[in-house]
């Protein structure tokens, strides 16, 4: 219907010998014969207005109508005929940098400064197309240009400040900011940016002061929510209570500005006030239930066994399906010392409930702790029996506590139940070279199974740790265990004892450049582990970096526990050297 229209705007025969061809299907897009307007230079007459004018119009049709390549198709041919026409121009470079053909877009923007050098938004728009390339520098000139004939332009300055604050130019953003706001002192766009600049440059007081002058032009919960965050991060919590209440008092249904004020109160250790309004919060809630649950966990948290109990209880009467309830309902009776409640409590959850698990192990720890074994086996042997209800971390309780009671053999026979349980099933042999290895100390028999583990699953991640680091310790198949590591490591790559072992099989390898990087990689996401200090000490001594030696062993040193590993390396640190030895480098 809108084609039929424009069709009936412009005369017939006005465009009979200028309309493109639409015998190969112009019309969606082919290439036509004719030359488009971009190769070739714009002279001051026009070739034939009404002709651009047709062409126009169907372009603008096609891209209302989502047909993008037609259109801009449409728009070169209207260039074709008037090679002057500004408004074709920039509806073109528009397309195009929507088209992502930026360019292309980029002459066209061009020719219309040619034409009008004094065109400011056209010239605004290339700077922006600029810095969406990657070319700050480009887009800086053009705004600056602007700027030295138009010092008040309030957009162009936005758009300078934002171009340096992208490209994390702060101090330059900062001055254009600072200058745009000083002569537009109602800018609410002047000050919300600012106060976004002054936070990435860490400075909470100025940026305070310009979110608090942006609220003040225009107040919005949006911003009010982003500046009490800012008063929240840096301590200032009366003011961040002072915005909160101001958005509970325009809208008394907002949750999650009460859920906010709660939570300030805690941080400050006002109990009473938190409670307050999290029980407000409830009364205004759709779902109560969720906030007497965290009332209830703030009340453990502190202490408050009894009330949490009450509350906890009162939910359970309501809803006796709420498991989230039973489970801190149980963790409250636990901590109160009311280990017969906490029994009750825990024998009524029933096979298919969601916290079963977890109950029947809490459970068998309780009686266990109570030295009742007999009663502790029984609960893990009964859940244990049935298909539908057992897991593999009922076998690991049932071996560790058989075990404790030196019934080592009754464990194990325990793990080889487990084995036919879960048939062709890597996680039991998994869990079994655990116990082999930390309750037996049988290190060859729990390398052995987890050799097993990985016949199973040769990607198993932990299983390729342990087998490769074994290995690298013991000074063979060191580039198998290299293979291995490296597998785990992409399995893993966020463990800092898998990169710890990366390192080892370096340095074993005799890498110790790679060694130091691994193992600087792994002190980082394992901070405090006292042996993977040691493996970079050892490591940065075979590089000759004396220094950071000495500081890995020191801190090894402060972090180790047993007297025999502080000895082994007070031994290390003693033996270091006062300056390099001559040709020590990888020795």
């Amino acid at each position: 219907m809108l084609k039929r229209l424009l069709l009936l705007i412009v005369p017939p025969l006005l465009c009979v010998s200028c309309a493109p061809s639409l015998q190969n299907g112009g019309r969606h897009g082919e290439t036509d014969p004719a030359a488009y307007a971009a190769e070739l230079e714009p002279y001051e007459e026009a070739v034939d207005k009404g002709c651009g004018y047709f062409n126009f119009l169907w372009g603008k049709a096609a891209e209302l109508e989502g047909r993008l390549d037609e259109a801009i198709y449409a728009y070169r041919q209207a260039l074709v005929c008037d090679r002057q026409a500004e408004q074709v121009m920039r509806s073109l470079a528009m397309l195009l940098i929507k088209a992502g053909k930026r360019e292309e877009a980029i002459e066209w923007i061009g020719r219309i400064i040619e034409i009008n050098p004094k065109d400011t938004s056209a010239r605004a728009l290339l700077g922006n197309l600029y810095g969406t390339m990657e070319q700050p520098e480009k887009a800086a000139e053009i705004y600056n240009a602007i700027l030295a004939e138009e010092p008040q332009n309030f957009n162009v300055m936005l758009l300078l400040g934002g171009l340096h604050a992208r490209f994390r130019q702060y101090d330059k953003a900062r001055v254009v900011l600072e200058k745009l706001v000083a002569t537009n002192p109602d800018s609410y766009a002047g000050f919300y940016y600012l106060a976004k600049l002054y936070q990435e440059m860490r400075l909470s007081s100025e940026a305070s002061s310009a979110f608090a002058k942006a609220l003040e032009l225009n107040w919005s919960s949006l911003l009010a929510y982003e500046a009490a965050d800012l008063h929240e991060q840096e301590g200032r919590f009366p003011e961040a209570i002072e915005l909160y209440r101001r958005i509970i008092a325009e809208d008394p249904a907002d949750e999650r500005a009460r859920g906010h004020l709660a939570s300030v109160y805690l941080k400050q250790n006002k109990l009473p006030e938190a409670l307050k309004e999290l029980d407000e919060l409830r009364a205004v809630s759709a779902k109560p239930e969720k906030i007497d649950l965290t009332i209830s966990r703030i009340l453990i948290d502190n202490k408050q066994y009894a009330e949490a109990s009450r509350r906890l209880k009162a939910i359970l009467k309501k809803n006796p399906r709420a498991e989230g309830a039973r489970s801190m309902l149980i963790l409250s009776y636990y901590h109160q010392g009311d280990l017969a409640a906490a029994k009750k409590v825990l024998r009524e959850v029933r096979p298919g409930d969601h916290a079963y698990e977890e109950s029947v192990l809490m459970l068998a720890r309780i009686l266990r702790d109570e030295k009742d074994f007999a009663a502790a086996e029984k609960a893990l042997r009964q859940a244990l029996a049935s298909p539908e209800s057992r897991a593999l971390n009922f076998y690991v309780a049932l071996a560790e506590m058989l075990h404790q009671q030196g019934k080592s053999v009754q464990a194990q026979a325990v793990y080889q139940q487990a084995f036919a349980d879960y048939p062709g099933d890597a996680a039991p042999h998994y869990e079994y070279a655990l116990f082999l290895h930390h309750k037996m100390n049988d290190l060859p028999a729990a390398l052995k199974e987890m050799e097993l583990v990985l016949q199973i699953d040769p990607e198993h991640g932990h299983a390729l740790n342990y087998v490769g680091y074994s290995w690298a310790d013991e000074g063979r198949n060191l580039e198998q265990a290299r293979i291995y590591i490296e597998k785990a490591v992409s399995h893993l790559p966020d463990d800092g004892f898998v990169r710890d072992s990366l390192g080892w099989v370096y340095y074993r390898l005799g890498e110790y450049a790679k060694a130091v990087e691994a193992l600087e990689q792994a002190v980082d996401l394992s901070p405090e582990d006292p042996a993977i200090y040691e493996h970079l000490g050892d490591a940065y001594l075979k590089n000759n970096d004396l220094e950071g030696a000495r500081l890995a062993y020191g801190k090894a040193l402060e972090l180790y526990q047993e007297q025999e590993r502080k000895a082994q390396v007070q031994g290390k640190l003693d033996a270091l050297p006062t300056a390099p030895e001559p040709g020590a480098k990888g020795q």
